[in-house]
This record gives C-alpha cells, sequence and structure tokens, in this order.
C-alpha cells in the first residue's frame, strides 16, 4: 500500500510562542485532495500550525500547500523529506505563481488547481516518474469536490467549517494574488453538491471560502434560496457592488448570512484607481453598509494603506469611518507586493523592492513594509497601521461597537461571538507582528 503525507505549513512562529490562533482555520485543499486520493493509499496529515512534523514518518510521496508567507516554511519541510531520498510535490498559490522558484525544492509542482491532476500525480508517484510541472486545467467544471474532513479529527481548528460554493473573482485589482492566478475567471459549483456538503458540516459556522460570493448575483440568489431551508450560520467575502441590492441582500441574511468580509480598502478615490478597484465607490460605502444592517448582516470591513495617496490623516479618517459605522471586526494592514500580480510587476520595474523576493529575506519580519512607497516612509506606514490597529481594539471602541444591536449583538450568541472574536485580534496585535518567516518549532 502506498503512503501519501498531506503537510500544511505554518508561517513561522516567535521563539517560544504558539501559533497565532486566528490563523489556525481548516485548510480545505488538502481536504478535498484527501477525498480523491484512491482508498488503496495509506494517507497521513501534519498541519504545522499545531502539530510536530515527524520527518521520520514513513511515507512514499509528500505533498506540500504553500502561500507566499508560508514558502519558506514549506521548502524547509520539503528539503528534510528530500533529504531522506522521498520525493516531494508543491502546490497551492504560491507554487503557480512562483513554479520556477518552487521546483528548487520540490521535485515536482502542481500549477493552478490539482484537482485535475491530482489523479495523474499519485499515478506518476507510483510508477516513481514524476513529471516536473502538472498544469491544472482552470476550465474544469467545479463538480465532485466534496471533501474528506476525516483528517481534521484531532486537530484544535477554530469551530468554523470551511465551505467552498464558487471559485475566482471577475474583477482584478493589481494587488490581488487570487485575481493574478483567475486571472478574471469566475466559476460555480453545483448547488446540489453544495446542499449535500453542509448537511454533512458539524461545525455551529460555516465559512464560504468564495473570494467573492457575490461576484455573480443571479448565481448567488440561486444558492441563497437552496441553503435557506439549512438553518446554518455563515459567513463569506463579498465585493460592494452588489451589496447595495436591498433585495439580494435580505435574501443573504435570510439564508443564514451573519456576516461578510468586505473590502473597502481605501477612502481615497485616488488610491482606488490606483489599485484597480473601480467597483468602489466611496460615495456608496455608508448606503451598502446600511443596507446590511437593516437586514442583521455585520461586516468585517479590510483596508489597505501604502498607496501614493495615503497620508497620515488617511489612517485616522479610516478607523473613524469603522468605528462611526460599528463595523464588528476590521483590518488595517499595509500594501504587500504579491509575486505574480501587476502591483509586483510595477514595483519591480520601478526599483521600489527593498529587496528581491522578499518571503525568502533573512530580514523580513512579518508585519513589515517589503518596498518603498512613494508618499511615505515604509516604517511610518508600519506604526500607522499598528497605532490604527490599537485605536480600533481599545476596549472604549469595543463596547461602543457592540451597543450595535442589529448587526454585532443581535441576540446573546452573537454578542458572546462579538466580544470574543474583539477580544483575540486585540490579543494578537502583538503577537502577529515581527513573526520571522520559515521559522522552525
Amino acid at each position: 500500500m502506498p503512503r501519501l503525507t498531506f503537510i500544511y505549513p505554518a508561517i513561522g512562529r516567535k521563539p517560544g510562542k504558539p501559533f497565532v490562533r486566528s490563523w489556525q482555520l481548516q485548510p480545505l485543499a488538502i481536504a478535498r485532495l484527501a477525498a480523491m486520493t484512491p482508498l488503496d493509499w495509506q494517507v497521513n496529515f501534519f498541519d504545522d500550525r499545531m502539530d510536530v512534523i515527524d520527518f521520520d514518518t514513513a511515507t512514499d510521496l509528500v505533498a506540500i500547500s504553500i502561500e507566499t508567507y508560508s514558502a519558506k516554511r514549506g521548502y524547509h519541510i520539503a528539503e528534510q523529506f528530500r533529504g531522506r531520498g522521498i520525493p516531494v510535490v508543491i502546490g497551492g498559490y504560491h507554487a503557480t505563481l512562483c513554479p520556477e522558484e518552487t521546483k528548487e525544492h520540490a521535485d515536482a509542482v502542481c500549477i493552478g488547481e490539482a484537482e485535475s491532476v491530482w489523479p495523474t500525480i499519485l499515478q506518476d508517484a507510483t510508477r516513481g516518474q514524476l513529471q516536473p510541472f502538472y498544469h491544472g486545467d482552470r476550465s474544469r467544471p467545479l463538480a465532485g469536490l466534496g471533501p474528506d474532513r476525516g483528517i481534521f479529527k484531532g486537530k484544535n481548528y477554530l469551530p468554523v467549517a470551511l465551505v467552498e460554493t464558487s471559485r475566482g473573482c471577475p474583477f482584478q485589482c493589481n494587488f490581488c494574488s487570487i485575481g493574478a492566478v483567475s486571472q478574471g475567471s469566475y466559476r460555480r459549483r453545483p448547488v446540489q453538491e453544495i446542499v449535500e456538503e453542509l448537511r454533512q458540516v458539524h461545525d455551529k459556522y460555516v465559512f464560504f471560502v468564495d473570494d467573492n460570493i457575490v461576484g455573480d448575483p443571479a448565481g448567488a440568489r440561486e444558492l441563497f434560496e437552496a441553503i435557506t431551508p439549512l438553518g446554518i450560520q455563515w459567513m463569506s467575502q463579498g465585493s460592494l457592488h452588489a451589496l447595495r441590492d436591498e433585495t439580494l441582500v435580505r435574501q443573504m441574511a435570510k439564508s443564514g448570512c451573519m456576516g461578510l468580509l468586505v473590502g473597502f480598502e481605501s477612502l481615497n478615490r485616488q488610491n482606488l484607481a490606483a489599485m484597480g478597484k473601480r467597483i468602489n465607490r466611496v460615495d456608496e460605502y455608508r448606503t451598502a453598509l446600511a443596507c446590511l444592517r437593516r437586514a442583521g448582516v455585520f461586516v468585517y470591513g479590510t483596508f489597505i494603506f501604502g498607496y501614493p495617496h495615503d497620508t497620515p490623516e488617511t489612517f485616522d479618517e479610516s478607523v473613524q469611518f469603522a468605528k462611526k459605522e460599528n463595523l464588528f471586526l476590521a483590518a488595517f494592514n499595509h500594501l504587500v507586493p504579491f509575486p505574480g500580480t501587476p502591483l509586483y510587476r510595477e514595483l519591480e520595474a520601478g526599483g521600489q523592492l527593498q529587496y528581491p523576493q522578499w518571503w525568502l529575506h533573512e530580514d523580513y519580519r512579518f508585519g513589515q513594509v517589503p518596498f518603498r512607497p512613494v508618499a511615505m516612509a515604509a516604517n511610518e506606514i508600519e506604526a500607522h497601521c499598528h497605532r490604527t490597529r490599537r485605536s480600533f481594539y481599545t476596549w472604549g471602541s469595543i463596547f461602543r461597537r457592540s451597543l450595535e444591536f442589529r448587526t454585532n449583538s443581535p441576540t446573546p450568541g452573537r454578542a458572546w461571538a462579538f466580544w470574543m472574536l474583539n477580544w483575540m485580534l486585540r490579543r494578537e496585535l502583538s503577537q502577529k507582528s515581527g513573526i520571522p518567516l520559515g521559522g522552525a518549532r
């Protein structure tokens, strides 16, 4: 019986510190590949965020999924196994965007969506004939993607089941690695398969991992109608272009939507134009938020800083907006040039990167700005981001936002979730800053 070991690497951790709790969600992609793996394979799984990897485990193939922040750690893990003569295949967003770099650390690289090539990879591995690169088919229908959640047994993930209903995003912001991978494609899974998967979920909450659950409003309506009878409580991510539609938002809430992550990104129109966020219209932010409030849907708002028209006042305006609108949660992050994105190519061409391949550089730490911004110094942006986060997560701010009873505290259960999540993110403000990428356990 051939033996397969899946590994999901952490980005790293501070010496003597546990991995950041809010980042401990189920790795859905690995569960899908586990479900596709023939029964004659013996499957093992290590989640580096909570498990100690046994590098001496008996295995015939190691499969690692990496993102840009976890690439360095993933390469280190791969080298440990390859040093024992065990072949390693690496996939994921970063492998797709940097296949040649990834190949330096792997026997095979999966570029794009793994589902269409996974059977071939396993067949080639059993014959000892792995190919250097496997190219997933982005046009393949999203059918038959039910995950094997059994591999999560015994692991202390947050009580949220991850489910995918669509893939890709029809919009292409210049900073977004998802847009760089999907290249504007957007596909939905068969609704009945989603319903059947949800019926088997036992976690208290569901997070639809879609890059944009309302990217296709008509398809979203069909989904919401189908899942309404299930009585689930769910969250997802959605773009503002569809959230001004009162009928759609009410249907979404009726289907069990508790909240949405919404990328406001900036209150400055010139910055929005620079990032290619044409669907965001600042003068309609409050209209969309009012629509969501009337439906009882809370908002996790995200804001990005580091574009040419940012000033110290931009940070203050953003956090005051987030407080005044009583956002459930908010993220105030600096711009990150991910490889393969138009932003990365632009900064590279302009000589603005502080160092090439920042994700592999020994001096880089999580929370640092890895490029030289035009309007403000990199360390100034870092300091303002940290200050803004602290301002949003003061106890006074948390208390005042908890008084938004339509969305943040409509029930005792929602109020408890609001306080727990705000407390957790407040506690993690210092835990996240300065993590060295690739740090071993």
